[in-house]
């Protein structure tokens, strides 16, 4: 499961009470000391305040003494207003009172919205590469391809329900069909049943693309009924050795709705040619109607302006490089990750153009060739900051400060969660590092950040991109450029790791108890019984190191609260 620490982009908190290891009566596994519960919850709203304060009152009625607190505002402390502050005061009074402690969470390296809202140009870059532009008049643009890439995106061009142009089509006439009732334009579109005899309905096309370019995959989708919504998705695969996935999309279509226009953007990386999916993976019912499909080159949308991703004008043969100011008015995209508020980034409209200087060198008509960064995002909207950048540094100490200045809290957790994106700008690439390399050291200045601001304190972070049987792998991982292997050699042993590697437990909880760490059992994720504990209890039978839990909910389901609080206050008697 897509299983995160930061929900909706928020940051979370954890609760670290030292404690030594201990062993249930008799010796049958773990006794939680640590007992902890997770709450989303935005401490702005005085609604969400009183329910966090009530929630957190009933769990140390439970049994629970560490709340574990997720509130995007922590990133952003500079711009709460003073209610926000005088919520906290509540909280932390209520929390006291009832013996639990608060531990906030700091350091968004992963789903970093929150740290790129003060500075959108600090996301990791993927490199566009000499593309083509024209000069029209005063101003520059990309140039569109002579023919479309994607072809038939129409629908228009078929024999009976099997459409021309495509490398395969699932069930034609079966599970999907030509519709000459239903279209967005022309004379026909595209359905896709959910009713059929295989379990998925797609078409795919091979597309030539240019290496190291940026793309916009885009579907105009129509729906009745379908189920589930985020079956639907348009996939870029790469046809190199191994396909490696160029896009991470799902959903993006409600189960009813009428025609809407669906985007994608991706790069091409190093590939020149791709295939490119649109369709559904696993649906139960409903049905989808797909047309006018399309796959173009895009210009500066999103182009970032700093060091580590330069802007490059030059002559269509290189051998003259434009400059800024001389030649060209300073480039940079007003959206640029203010859309549709601050840390957020659209990838559904126009870059800017190059418009030229008055005493420009460039004439009207000349070819160009540009190269910029932009950042990507996944699963819709995860955007990842670039590590290496020495202003990444500074927003991380920033907030740290503000963060303990607020709480003077014992302990923090450091939010490095699902790095999707790394090692593509050249702040990354000069440093000529691994991915791994790159997370280890900013892990290293993370904890010395925290040992700064404040001296002494305790610190956990999640284990997923420290675990070499989880994230920390050799690769592909998404959109890491490289091996993330040996990220865990940046964190020291003090460090208490947040363990939530459920598919493979025992041999992460074996693997950071090897290095000398304390782990907490992150559990639950909004089951209807207790197996988010028992199995959880029994990978921990025979680790020393495992000294807590956490009740872990996504949805922010507490029905089971007190149910999780019994268990993990006398865990022999739970499955034995």
């Amino acid at each position: 499961m897509a299983t995160r620490w930061t929900i909706l982009g928020a940051l979370v908190g954890v609760v670290l009470i030292p404690t030594a290891r201990s062993q249930t009566p008799g010796g049958d596994g773990p006794a939680y000391a640590r007992r902890w519960f997770y709450s989303s919850t935005n401490l702005q709203a005085d609604e969400s305040a009183d329910e966090l304060i009530a929630l957190t009152r009933r769990a140390a009625k439970a049994g629970y003494n560490g709340l574990m607190l997720a509130d995007y505002k922590l990133n952003v402390l500079d711009r709460v207003p003073d209610r926000y502050f005088a919520n906290v005061r509540r909280l932390r009074d209520a929390a006291e009172a009832a013996g639990v402690e608060i531990i906030p969470a700091v350091f968004p390296v992963g789903y970093s919205s929150g740290l790129l809202a003060h500075d959108p140009d600090l996301a990791e870059g993927l490199p566009v590469e000499a593309a083509p532009f024209v000069v029209r008049g005063r101003e520059a643009r990309p140039v569109p391809p002579a023919t479309p890439l994607y072809r038939n995106g129409g629908m228009e061009d078929a024999r009976g329900d099997r459409l021309d142009g495509f490398a395969f089509q699932d069930d034609p006439g079966a599970g999907s069909f030509v519709d000459e009732s239903v279209r967005h334009s022309g004379r026909r579109s595209l359905r896709l049943a959910a009713a059929g005899p295989s379990p998925n309905r797609r078409v795919m096309q091979a597309v030539d693309v240019e290496p190291h370019r940026a793309y916009r995959f885009s579907a105009w989708i129509k729906a009745q009924g379908l189920r589930p919504a985020a079956c639907f998705r348009l996939l870029i695969l790469g046809t190199g050795e191994g396909g490696r996935a160029l896009t991470f999309f799902e959903g993006g279509v409600a189960s009813t709705q009428d025609w809407k226009r669906v985007d994608v953007v991706f790069n091409s990386l190093d590939q020149s040619k791709v295939n490119a999916y649109v369709g559904l993976w696993g649906p139960s019912e409903g049905d989808v109607w797909v047309d006018d499909v399309s796959i173009e080159p895009l210009g500066l949308m999103n182009v970032l302006r700093r060091e580590g991703c330069p802007l490059v004008v030059a002559s269509d043969d290189g051998k003259t490089t434009y400059e800024k100011g001389r030649d060209f008015d300073p480039v940079a995209d007003p959206k640029l990750g203010r859309d549709p508020w601050d840390g957020e980034y659209s990838f559904a409209h126009d870059g800017p153009p190059i418009r030229l200087a008055p005493a420009s060198r460039i004439r009207d008509g000349q070819a160009l060739r540009v190269s910029w960064h932009h950042p990507i995002a996944v699963h819709g909207s995860q955007v990842m900051c670039c590590p290496s950048d020495p202003k990444v540094e500074a927003l991380l100490r920033d907030q740290a400060r503000r963060v303990n200045e607020l709480f003077r809290p014992r302990a923090f957790f450091m939010s490095h969660d699902e790095i999707r994106c790394l090692n593509w700008d050249r702040s990354c690439l000069d440093r000529k590092l691994t991915p791994g390399a790159i997370l280890a050291e900013n892990a290293r200045r993370c904890v010395a950040i925290l040992d700064e601001v404040a001296p002494g304190c305790e610190i956990a972070v999640g284990s997923d991109m420290f675990d070499p049987t989880h994230n920390a792998v050799a690769g592909p991982y998404y959109l890491v450029n490289g091996t993330l292997e040996g990220s865990w050699l940046g964190l020291p042993p003090r460090v208490t790791i947040a363990n939530w590697n459920s598919g493979k437990a025992a041999e992460s909880l074996a693997f950071f108890a090897g290095r000398g760490h304390r782990q907490v059992l992150a559990g639950y994720y909004d089951v209807d019984d207790l197996s988010g504990f028992t199995a959880w209890h029994a990978a921990a039978r025979d680790v020393r190191s495992v000294d807590g839990f956490m009740y872990t909910t996504w949805e922010r389901k507490y029905r089971l609260l007190e149910e999780y609080g019994r268990a993990i206050s006398a865990p022999a008697k739970v499955g034995d």
